[in-house]
Formats: structure tokens, sequence, C-alpha cells
């Protein structure tokens, strides 16, 4: 029998609330293996579906399959690339000017702080509060939103070498726009059902988006000698 519910309001096999284990459950590795249980075309479709924010589908693809293998190879790629590619253009803006360089190992510290603790603490607030707003929704499923929404700013990383301070801030624009517009308009079908502060909940997701754009940019695409 077919059974029709809100995607992002129960839990799904293996998901964020442990069954037949207890809390005991969530301590083990394998409450969080069906997280993992992707194939790549899988994690493929979903990057793609959030470089194409206005289709809005991307909760329904996911809602018996969300997964964490995304999300955390997303998260680790960025730390990557903002690490090697802010070190790269520091070094080629100090040498054209020559200037001394040295590396700067806060590039790697401070992003992987920035990153994981986005993907982690902005989920887990929203869950809070949709509870609050008796509109729960899956943590799990929260997570890997906000996980692949995060891809977008792997190529306008990649672009920051443009040493053009306002195609920077063009790039990081677009980008946070894509991404705060591809959370907000998956989540906004679901947290209507909030009731009448619906609205300013979604506001307050996409304004915090472009804020994580803002940041990147004063920190990632910027440099100074």
């Amino acid at each position: 029998m077919l059974i029709t519910y809100d995607s992002f309001s129960k839990p799904v096999s293996g998901s964020d609330e442990p069954q037949q284990g207890g809390w005991f459950q969530t301590f083990t590795i394998a409450a969080y293996k069906p997280y993992f249980d992707v194939d790549t075309s899988d994690v493929l479709e979903r990057i793609i579906d959030s470089l194409f924010p206005f289709r809005g589908s991307f909760n329904e693809k996911t809602a018996t399959n969300p997964d964490l293998y995304g999300p955390f190879w997303i998260c680790t790629t960025l730390i990557f690339v903002a690490a090697s590619i802010g070190t790269f253009v520091t070094y080629i803006a100090h040498k054209l000017k020559s200037k001394e360089w040295d590396y700067d190992i806060n590039l790697v510290t401070w992003s992987a702080g920035l990153f994981y603790g986005y993907v982690t603490i902005v989920p887990l607030c929203l869950y809070v509060i949709l509870k609050y707003f008796s509109a729960p929704a899956g943590l799990v499923q929260l997570f890997c939103l906000y996980g692949y929404s995060l891809f977008v700013f792997i190529p306008a990383l990649c672009m920051s070498v443009v040493p053009l301070d306002i195609f920077r801030w063009v790039v990081a624009g677009v980008a946070g726009f894509m991404s705060a517009t591809f959370v907000a308009l998956n989540l906004r079908a679901h947290i209507k059902s909030a009731g009448e502060r619906w609205f300013l909940i979604v506001a307050g997701i996409f304004l915090l988006q472009l804020a994580l754009a803002v940041v990147l940019k004063l920190y990632l695409f910027t440099v100074s000698v």
C-alpha cells in the first residue's frame, strides 16, 4: 500500500530517531550506515539539483533516502579548495608585489570550522525551531539539504582566482543567492504548516545563507597584501 506524507515530516528507514536499539543505537556505526548507502549517480544527481535551485524538488527526491555521504565530501572538498585557492591567490599577489609570503595555516582550520560548523549547527537549530512551531522535519534530511546547498561555493571559490574584486563580489553574490534559493524553496512547502510565521522562518533561512556568502567573500575571496 502506498502511503503519501510530507517528505520532511517523518523519519525514513534508519533515520534520526532510533528505533529497536533505543538511544544506545545512536552511538553505533550501524545506525548511520544507511545514510552512506548511495551510488555515485545518486550523489551526482543531487549535486545537479542543487545547481538548479528553482526546481524545489530536492526534498521529494531524497525523501526516502537522505544521505550524509554527499554533504560530508562536499564540506571536505570546500575546505581543501578554500585553503588551496586562498593560498595560491595570496602567494601570487605577494610575488607580483615582490613581498615576502608566509603560508597561513589558519585558512585550513578556519575553513573547517566554518563549513563543518555551519552544516551541523544551522540544521540542528532549524530542527528545534520547526519542532517548536509544530512543523517537525527530519534531522538527517536537513543535514542532507544544507550539505548539498554548499556545493555551488566550490566553483565559486575556484573562480575567485580572477584578480578583480568586483568580479569576486558578483561570484559570491550569485553563489549565495543560488544556495539560499535552493534551501528556501525546498523548505517552503513544509514550513507553511508552521502557521502565519512561516514566511519569517523562510526569510531567515534565505538571509542566513546569504550571510554565509558574505563571510566567504570577506575572508576567502578577499586578498590583502
